[in-house]
This record gives C-alpha cells, sequence and structure tokens, in this order.
C-alpha cells in the first residue's frame, strides 16, 4: 500500500482525464461546498443545542423563563448551574431521538448509492443532500421563531436532510469524487485537501459563532447558516461537474433497487488473494469505528464541558476552533512533511493517529480545568489524518470498478454508527453525570484502542504476504 505501486494511472478508466489533463494545475471541486457546509454546520451547531436546551428547561420541565434564560447566553451564566444535571439528561435524550431519526434513512440509503453513483454518476449524491440541509436549515429559522415549541418539535426540521441522503450520501459522493479526478499518486494529497477545508469552515464556523450570536441574534444566526448551505448547494449546482465518464442521468427513485445492494455485496465479499478480503473490511471497520466515536461525542462533549468546567459557548467554540486548527495543522504537515520525508506507509501512520487519539480521550477524562482539553488536542494534532490515509488505502488496494461499492459498504457501516452511538453514549453520559462524566471518553480510548488493533492485523497481513501489495493483488482470485 506504498504510494508507488502498479496501481492505477491517470489513464486508468475510474481517472476523468478532463480533470487531470486540464490546464489547471489544481481545480477547486468539493473543498468549497464542503468549507461553506462545515461552516454553517459549526455556527449553528452550539446555539441550536442551547435552544433546545432552554426550550426542554421551559417546555418540558417547567422552570420559568427567568429562570431558564441562561442556556441562551453566549457566555458564562451560573444561575443555570442548579438546571445543568436536570436539563442535560432530558436533552440528552431529545438529541438521542434526534439523531437516530436523521440518520435512519441516510443508513439504508448508503446501501444503495455507491453502486448506484458507479452507473449515474457522484453529482446527485452532492446535490441532493445540500439540496435538504437547505429545507432543513429554513425549517431551523422558522423553529426558532416559535418560542411556544418545545424541544420535540426541532426532530422535524431534520426530515429534508435525512430523506435526502443527509452527510453520509455527501461524504459518499465528495470521496468517490475526489478518487474519480485524481491519480494513485497525488490522491492521498487531495483527500487530505478536502478533510482540510472540512476543517477550515468548523474553524471559522466555531470562532465566529458566539460573536455572531452576540451581534445579530439567535434567529439571524440561523439565516447566515442557512444562506451558507444555500452557497454550497447552487456553487454545485452551477460549477461542479460531473466526474464520472458516461455518467447516465437517474432520478431520485431509482436509487432504490435492491439489485444495487446484491452487486455491493457481491463485491465487497468476493474472496481476495493476501487475505484481500480480510484486509478491506478491517479497514472498513477500523474506519467505521471512529465515525462511531465522533457521532457518539458529537451532541454530548458540549455538555460535558458545561458540567465538568462550566464552560458557556462562547469558552467551547473558542476551543471547537482551536481543536479543528491543531488537527487541521496536523494533517497539513503529517501528509506534506512527516510522511513524505520519512515514506511512513498510511497503514502505519493511521495506526499513530489512533494511538494519539486514545491518548486525547483519557486526557479530557480527567479534565479537571481548561487546559486539560487544550491539551488533549495538542496531543492528537494527528488524528484526523487516520479516515483521508485509511480511505486513500482502499483506493490503492481495489481495482477501479470496486472502489465506489467498497466506499458504500463503509458508508452503509458508517450509517448505523448515529442510530447505536448517540443511544449508546447518551445512556452512559446520563448514567454517569453524577459520579463520573468522563466515563464517555473512557469508552472511546477503548475503542480507538480496538481501531490500532485492527489495523495491526491488516499490517500483518501485508508482512505475511511479502509485498506492500497493489489493487491487483487483490483482484478477484481466478
Amino acid at each position: 500500500m506504498t504510494q508507488n505501486d502498479n496501481g492505477p494511472t491517470e489513464t486508468n478508466s475510474n481517472i476523468n482525464t478532463e480533470f487531470v489533463n486540464s490546464n489547471n494545475k489544481y481545480r477547486i471541486t468539493m473543498e468549497l461546498p464542503l468549507f461553506f457546509t462545515m461552516m454553517a454546520l459549526s455556527l449553528s451547531g452550539a446555539v441550536t443545542r442551547n435552544i433546545i436546551l432552554y426550550r426542554t428547561c421551559v417546555h418540558s420541565l417547567n422552570h420559568s423563563k427567568n429562570e431558564c434564560e441562561g442556556f441562551l447566553s453566549p457566555t458564562k451564566a451560573n444561575i443555570t448551574q442548579h438546571l445543568e444535571e436536570e436539563v442535560q439528561k432530558y436533552e440528552t435524550f431529545v438529541s438521542m431521538v434526534r439523531v437516530t431519526f436523521e440518520s435512519l434513512a441516510p443508513a439504508i440509503l448508503s446501501l444503495f448509492l455507491g453502486v448506484w453513483s458507479d452507473t449515474h454518476g457522484r453529482k446527485p449524491l452532492v446535490v441532493w443532500p445540500l439540496f435538504g440541509m437547505c429545507i432543513s436549515g429554513a425549517l431551523t429559522v422558522s423553529y426558532s421563531m416559535m418560542d411556544f415549541m418545545g424541544p420535540w418539535w426541532y426532530i422535524l426540521t431534520v426530515i429534508p436532510t435525512s430523506f435526502l441522503g443527509g452527510y453520509t450520501s455527501l461524504f459518499t459522493g465528495s470521496f468517490c469524487y475526489v478518487s474519480d479526478i485524481t491519480s494513485i499518486e497525488k490522491r492521498s494529497f487531495r483527500m487530505t485537501l478536502v478533510e482540510t477545508a472540512v476543517s477550515i469552515g468548523s474553524v471559522i464556523g466555531a470562532i465566529s459563532s458566539s460573536y455572531v450570536l452576540s451581534a445579530v441574534g439567535i434567529v439571524y444566526l440561523l439565516l447566515i447558516a442557512t444562506t451558507l448551505y444555500v452557497f454550497a448547494y447552487v456553487f454545485t449546482i452551477l460549477f461542479l461537474k460531473e466526474s464520472l465518464q458516461g455518467a447516465v442521468e437517474g432520478k431520485l427513485l431509482s436509487v432504490l433497487d435492491f439489485s444495487l445492494i446484491k452487486e455491493m455485496v457481491k463485491k465487497c465479499f468476493k474472496k481476495r488473494p493476501n487475505h484481500g478480503r480480510a484486509q478491506i473490511l478491517l479497514l472498513t471497520f477500523a474506519n467505521s469505528f471512529s465515525i462511531f466515536i465522533m457521532m457518539g461525542l458529537m451532541n454530548l462533549e458540549y455538555n460535558y464541558t458545561r458540567t465538568k468546567l462550566h464552560w458557556a459557548i462562547k469558552e467551547y467554540t473558542t476551543f471547537s476552533a482551536v481543536n479543528t486548527t491543531i488537527t487541521f495543522m496536523g494533517s497539513l504537515i503529517g501528509v506534506i512533511l512527516i510522511q513524505k520525508l520519512l515514506r511512513i506507509s498510511d497503514l502505519l501512520f493511521s495506526m499513530f493517529a489512533f494511538l494519539s487519539a486514545t491518548v486525547e480521550y483519557m486526557i479530557k477524562m480527567l479534565a479537571i480545568t481548561t487546559w486539560f482539553m487544550y491539551l488533549g488536542a495538542g496531543v492528537s494534532m494527528f488524528k484526523g489524518l487516520s479516515s483521508p490515509l485509511i480511505r486513500s488505502m482502499l483506493t490503492k488496494m481495489l481495482p477501479p470498478d470496486d472502489i465506489a461499492k467498497v466506499f458504500a459498504l463503509m458508508c452503509a457501516i458508517e450509517g448505523v454508527a448515529p442510530l447505536v452511538s448517540p443511544a449508546i453514549f447518551s445512556s452512559l453520559y446520563a448514567y454517569t453525570i453524577n459520579s463520573f462524566p468522563g466515563a464517555i471518553y473512557m469508552l472511546s480510548s477503548i475503542i480507538t484502542s480496538l481501531c490500532v488493533v485492527l489495523l495491526g492485523i491488516v499490517q500483518y497481513f501485508i508482512w505475511k504476504g511479502g509485498s506492500q501489495g497493489s489493487f491487483q493483488q487483490l483482484e478477484e482470485e481466478e
């Protein structure tokens, strides 16, 4: 799985020569829409959670508006300290149901989308969910204006995003798109650039969140976030060219073809030399476990810092921005300098990334003051490389025709994570919030340790096979 294998070149059928042979050395494709999307998500994320905390306090737990007003504050509000435990326990249940509902349709669609896109192209996988996010954003703005609606009504706002594929479809389409338009030598770097765009958008959104909230208020902040989703959607409609040569136009309903699942399973589970099938599945599960952790912690880290460190939006979004910046810088330094200079393989670097994440979660678990969180972020500066490097490895191991199908399997497994992980993490947090709220980080460190073991087994198979292996070695045995 080194960079210089006899893998696909720029003349292979999965490479769109219109992009590769373009006069432009580099063309912006998925980076800009993902930047706008993640900026919108980070800008509105903590604010939306505060709205749910406030409405849980007022509508579900029947406290007065004056008592609960502190939940909407972008700065520390000690007046809500006596309510935090009660409100957070209820809010985590609401969030768990919301995330489960939001993820159900994408989990089902992910079984079809990867194989479907091999015929009908990658662009629909990007355009459809972005359109859904625009509608969901508009519904969230409306919800924020209707103060009489309780926290459970917020679940309705995620329906458009969910039924149009959500983030599962968006990232499946994005990574398949990048795989289509890049040669094998540039693929790790280009996938890291896509992750970089995600990171930069997240940083800018997180940093500006509390300031925009103070300047314009909740409704206009959410309106700005929705506008960013619209920018991302318009860009993909007007400027994003289809990456798959010979793609045939397909309707949304044509996705639900069960023969697509059969084709995906056939390609992903066929026997391959050098334990190739096991290698693919181990890499897929390792990457999916990282998504499992991310989805589990997504709505709890803010609550954890409110409980343990008494943070508010300003402190949390500042940390989130710094954390994302560190990860972004670590990804660039890791791919551009360390991996090239030291010639470390994608696999070994991914193992190191998971190890550093294990240490990060242990530090956060023991946090007693602010600097623990920042130390954890610094220790794991390379953790953001695990996902793009694993995806890059898979594109180098597989025949061109199998890449989208394996990505589809990966996204199908990842699609299950939001259905399961919020329930596990939220239940654990609610049960331990009084005694040991850091238990969610202990669980995360155990899972990342398991990922290291899975990648170690892949490395063993490679050593046993006596070669780093190109996709030709993982083709179906005759």
